[in-house]
């Protein structure tokens, strides 16, 4: 039976935007992390017993004023940002001995403040929601994403080995980078890096257009058109929180491929299995295996968008024979056929259809290195090709993406526990053969 989901951790995470506001930091999360290792993202964490102590002031209430001083401690921790009031009077090097005297464990983030009289107003901290870290996640947190800026003289700087890679970044190139599989961005982070993308009076990637707007105004005004772009910004994200409850159901790891966990009869410790959603103009979909009705009509939700923007399903896919990979796809086609009038056929390697007669009508038989040609958003042709890997399964596919370095693996590889090679359908010789093979593919 599958586990109960884990309780969400409260949590802060601070969009830190550089002085004209054109630029924001973000920085590659460790590999080695258990949560979220190798994406991009900003800096943040978990809420600590400390931060009701620290001295926060104009705060809505004792719960804002926690999460808030929980953002500015992250940002001191994580990235060096001291993003306090009187901050401006110590050195660099007292900043130093500050984060290490916090890192070490001899001084408190509140004890830290209080004997240098430093203090954090809340409303430097503007909120734009929150998001929940979705159920198939052994780790869950409740971040809040504030907005603020960069200190004047304060460079970020990778403090503590959690964060990589640490930058000032445009949005807008940071978004290419996601785009073009270059990098991988959690949901909220790309919704935030796409709203900071989308007025383009303030940003651009040939010129600081809000830097020309601002640099003949007084101080004031200065400060007044910076505030008001920051509450636009926010609102708007806020506005999108506030829309789904903080939930998303699928992650976009980037333009060509959707992950849309759905919840299955799987093995434990796993309580989901991965849908995939391959293209956009034209895609396929990949184990749409979630016998659950509130799954299925998740999902729906998202496939109805597609086919409503004239988008075009080629066929939904069954990776392997197990329980866990099969059981949504045929109600999933009866659901295109009755809205949209589409005829999606199903398809499987041919051992796959012999071991499901009866379970499921396979209508296409799927070979080794078959090409599907797909299409992604802006209709350009991309190539995934269908491997056989069996020694899980003896039917199981993988799918590659050589372009983008992209291989769904299916059961071959998984995020939580070990892989079972169960005979007769596990043969771990094929299996080790397979394994073999995906470590030799290119790029």
């Amino acid at each position: 039976m599958n586990q109960n989901p884990a309780t969400p951790k409260d949590a802060s995470a601070v969009i830190l935007l550089n002085e004209d506001l054109t630029e924001v930091v973000w920085a590659k999360r460790n590999p080695n992390l258990k949560f979220l290792g190798g994406f991009h993202g900003f800096p943040g964490g978990k809420l600590d017993a400390d931060d009701a102590l620290v001295d926060v002031r104009n705060a809505e209430d004792e719960e804002s004023a926690k999460l808030i001083a929980c953002a500015a401690r992250e940002v001191f921790e994580e990235v060096g940002i001291l993003l306090v009031h009187n901050g401006e009077k110590l050195t660099k090097g007292q900043r130093a001995s500050l984060h290490d005297d916090l890192i070490s464990g001899r001084f408190l983030f509140s004890e830290i403040l209080e004997t240098w009289g430093l203090w954090i107003d809340a409303e430097d901290f503007t909120y734009t929601g929150f998001w929940t870290t979705p159920e198939f996640s052994p780790m869950r947190f409740k971040t809040r994403f504030y907005i603020n800026i960069c200190p004047w003289k304060q460079t970020p700087y990778a403090a503590i080995d959690e964060l990589q890679n640490i930058e000032f970044i445009l949005p807008k190139k940071a978004v290419e980078l996601w785009e073009n599989s270059k990098v991988l961005i959690a949901p909220p982070v790309l919704i935030s890096l796409r709203e900071l993308t989308e007025d383009e009076e303030y940003l651009s990637t040939d010129e600081h257009r809000f830097t020309q707007i601002i640099q003949d105004k007084s101080k004031d005004q200065k400060s007044n058109i910076k505030d008001h772009r920051i509450k636009n910004i926010a609102q708007n994200l806020l506005e999108k929180s506030r829309k789904c409850d903080g939930n998303i159901n699928y992650i976009e790891m980037n333009s060509r491929l959707i992950c849309f966990p759905m919840r299955t009869e799987t093995l434990p410790p796993a309580t989901h299995t991965n849908c995939f959603i391959v293209g956009k103009q034209e895609f396929v979909i990949i184990d749409a295996a979630s016998k659950e009705k509130s799954e299925q009509q998740k999902l729906f939700e998202l496939i109805d968008e597609f086919i409503e923007k004239g988008f075009s399903c080629k066929e939904i896919i069954i990776s392997h024979l197990h329980p866990d990979h099969f059981g949504g796809e045929t109600v999933l086609q009866k659901h295109l056929f009755e809205k949209f009038g589409v005829k999606v056929p199903i398809s499987a390697h041919k051992l796959t259809a012999e071991s499901l007669v009866g379970k499921v009508e396979i209508e296409k038989f799927i070979e080794d290195n078959e090409i599907y040609n797909l299409k992604d958003e802006t209709g350009e042709t991309f190539k995934l090709k269908a491997l056989h890997t069996p020694g899980h399964a003896r039917g199981h596919l993988c799918f590659y993406d050589e372009e983008f370095g992209f291989l769904l693996s299916s059961d071959n590889v998984v995020g939580l526990g070990s892989v079972l090679i169960a005979p007769p359908e596990g043969n771990m010789n094929d299996y080790l053969n397979s394994l073999e093979r995906m470590k030799n593919l290119p790029n």
